[in-house]
């Protein structure tokens, strides 16, 4: 780029393509931490107006030091009796409007540092034109945008510092850098009264001061995020200037701050500023730098200033504002200075207004949730009911729990099983005698007699045994004589005698009678056998009317079990399953389990508040964007049929476009 001390201008790839030798009127204004504009005039009968295009660059110098890099926004053409064209521009930051962040963006928090949100603000420009250079600053606030341009996202990034900070530019080089830096705490340059001072106008206000001030983020109406959580229950900041203002209460509200750290840190930044009253210094000096070339006699925004007015006992030291310079071939400057940094929130709104972007954003509802659950549950096995709590639950107004006792519900009966085998335990064995008993008689029923009549056989004829001959003797012994046998006598007469000793037979035998003396008699029977022979006939049996009688006398038994076991083997089988709806035992009593935090039951389980038992986060709040558990433990076997009732505040952020 030249560093000649006139305008030149270049396209939008950054080619120089015109120096503006005939421009006049050049002049510009530094605002501390906000939007810098120049303007400049060209005769409308220049050649050189056909470069001075909108989204053109323009370079711009004072003297041979150069200002800035500056684009091309607006053009106002006059006609006089020689007309003149006149160019409006800002600073080349200014092309940062040109790329946005489309709905909803978050970055920061633990573990991300300033120069990480940063870097994703410019990551999002369509043309890379910017980059970070230095950053001063290691902070992790979380921030969150949605819709907005990239020059409004990268301003709000320091916000909430208690630091002061300064925002500079190098754009001598493509891509441009920008860097976020400590504002200077230095004395840098000087106006005094009759040394470069030509005049100086003090305005002071106390229609902005401040002592307690309240401090809103995100939502609407109780749902609205306050500090109170983050600083000692209050939700407000106070002032040390208490005492001497006394209390001036005020209310700040930013919907773009969902993190109440962040909503705190930025809330006392800006009490600090409110807290006295505003006092602005507007001085018209001379532009020694011109002269003398030295850093301490030039004048730029941010640079720590000291003014001393003895004849109006002025000697204070404050940060210049804005520097004003209507025409760089002049000395004139005007210095704007204060005792507290302008809030830029105001340029930053005008360039969203700009921009078209609206900085109300939708804040989201109040919605009623209802989650039912049903099941069977033992003292075993409890009813576990798990629940998610997403990220964008904002408030969270109402939990309610109700409980209901039903009886155990199956919905079948049998079912199918295969068969085996199974062992009985071994049990030992024993002797038992049972209780003694009395005996006794017992006499059967009566019944009457009868003839019976046997089978009628035929007659038939069954020959003996043939047996041997055989000789017998008797055997003469001491006067005793023992005969045996039969005696056949010639006559044909037979007879059986038998004799003992001292004892007389008398045998008929032809009428004689007489004594036979002690003798023996030899007698053979030759071999022979018999035939009998048994007609046909039947045999009568009569069995008269009669009665038994049954005698049992008194006795006791005895029985003795050995140890034994018993096998049963049950074979592979189905059972028909019968489907209905079959009830059992119903609970008495439930305990309940929040999270693994006890819920005391104290009345009925209707109406049970369990916001006091939902597990918290760090920051002490019902943790979000995760399952929270119910446990429903009851006394015996039963049905549990359970609802809960959640009033909920989300905002209109989240999901995705199906």
């Amino acid at each position: 780029m030249g560093n000649a001390n006139i305008p030149q201008v270049y396209d939008q790839n950054m080619d120089r393509v015109a120096f503006l030798d005939k421009a006049k009127d050049i002049g510009y204004t530094e605002v501390n931490n906000d939007l810098w504009t120049a303007r400049f005039t060209l005769p409308a009968d220049d050649p050189k107006n056909q470069y001075c295009q909108p989204f053109n660059y323009v370079e711009i110098f004072d003297d041979k030091r150069r200002i800035e890099l500056f684009r091309i926004v607006d053009e106002d053409k006059e006609r006089e009796v020689k007309g003149f064209k006149t160019y409006l521009c800002e600073h080349v930051i200014v092309t940062l409007l040109d790329d946005v962040l489309f709905q909803f963006h978050q970055v920061g928090n633990i573990g991300v540092f300033t120069r990480e949100s940063i870097n994703y603000v410019l990551n999002h420009q369509a043309t890379r034109r910017w980059r970070l250079g230095r950053c001063d600053f290691n902070h992790q606030f979380l921030y969150k945008w949605e819709s907005e341009n990239l020059l409004a996202a990268l301003f709000s990034i320091p916000r909430p510092f208690i630091q002061k900070w300064h925002f500079t530019y190098d754009t001598t080089s493509y891509p441009w850098t920008v860097n976020l830096v400590r504002a200077e705490t230095e004395i840098g340059c000087e106006i005094r009264r009759r040394k470069n001072m030509q005049g100086i106008t003090q305005h002071k206000s106390v229609k902005n001061l401040v002592t307690r001030l309240y401090c809103l983020g995100y939502g609407e109406g109780d749902n609205q995020l306050t500090i109170a959580s983050v600083n000692n229950g209050l939700p407000y900041l106070d002032a040390d200037t208490i005492p001497e203002y006394g209390i001036k209460q005020s209310i700040w509200t930013d919907r773009r701050f969902e993190d109440k750290a962040s909503l705190k840190s930025t809330g006392q930044q800006i009490l600090e500023e409110l807290k006295h009253p505003y006092i602005s210094y507007t001085v018209k000096s001379i532009d020694l730098f011109k002269r003398t070339k030295q850093s301490f006699d030039e004048f730029r925004e941010g640079k720590m200033v000291r003014v001393i007015d003895r004849h109006d006992s002025i000697d204070i030291d404050t940060r210049i504002m804005r520097v004003d310079k209507p025409d760089v071939t002049k000395a004139d400057v005007t210095i704007v200075i204060a005792n507290k940094d302008r809030n830029v929130a105001g340029s930053i709104a005008a360039l969203q207004e700009r921009a078209r972007i609206n900085d109300t954003y939708a804040q989201g509802s109040e919605t009623p949730i209802i989650i039912p659950f049903n099941d069977n549950a033992e003292p075993g096995f409890p009813a576990v009911f798990e629940f998610f709590i997403p990220a964008d639950m904002i408030n969270i107004n109402l939990a309610r729990l109700r409980v209901q006792l039903l009886p155990f519900r199956a919905f079948s009966r049998a079912v199918r099983g295969g068969g085996g085998s199974t062992q009985t335990s071994t049990s030992g064995g024993g002797s038992t005698q049972t209780s003694t008993s009395g005996g006794g008689t017992t006499t059967s029923t009566a019944a009457g007699g009868g003839t019976t009549q046997t089978t009628t056989q035929q007659a038939q004829q069954t020959p003996s045994t043939t047996q041997q001959t055989q000789q017998s003797s008797t055997t003469g012994s001491g006067g005793q004589q023992v005969v045996s046998g039969s005696v056949s006598f010639g006559n044909g007469f037979i007879g059986s005698t038998s004799s003992e000793q001292g004892h007389r037979h008398l045998l008929p035998f032809m009428g004689f009678y007489g004594n036979i003396a002690s003798h023996a008699h030899s007698f053979t029977i030759p071999a022979h056998s018999h035939n009998v022979t048994i007609p046909a006939h039947g045999h009568n049996v009569t069995i008269p009317t009669h009665q038994h009688s049954i005698t049992i006398s008194n006795h006791s038994h005895n029985i003795t079990i050995p140890n034994h076991s018993h096998n049963i083997t049950i074979p592979d089988h189905t059972h028909q399953i019968e489907f209905g709806i079959f009830t059992g035992t119903r609970a008495t009593s439930v305990s309940i389990r929040v999270d693994n935090n006890i819920v005391p039951i104290t009345g009925s389980l209707d109406n049970i508040n369990i916001i006091p038992f939902l597990r918290r986060d760090g920051g002490g709040r019902i943790a979000r964007n995760t399952w929270h558990r119910l446990e429903l433990i009851p006394n015996t076997l039963t049905r549990i049929s359970a609802s809960i009732f959640l009033t909920i505040f989300t905002n209109s952020r989240g999901g995705e476009n199906l």
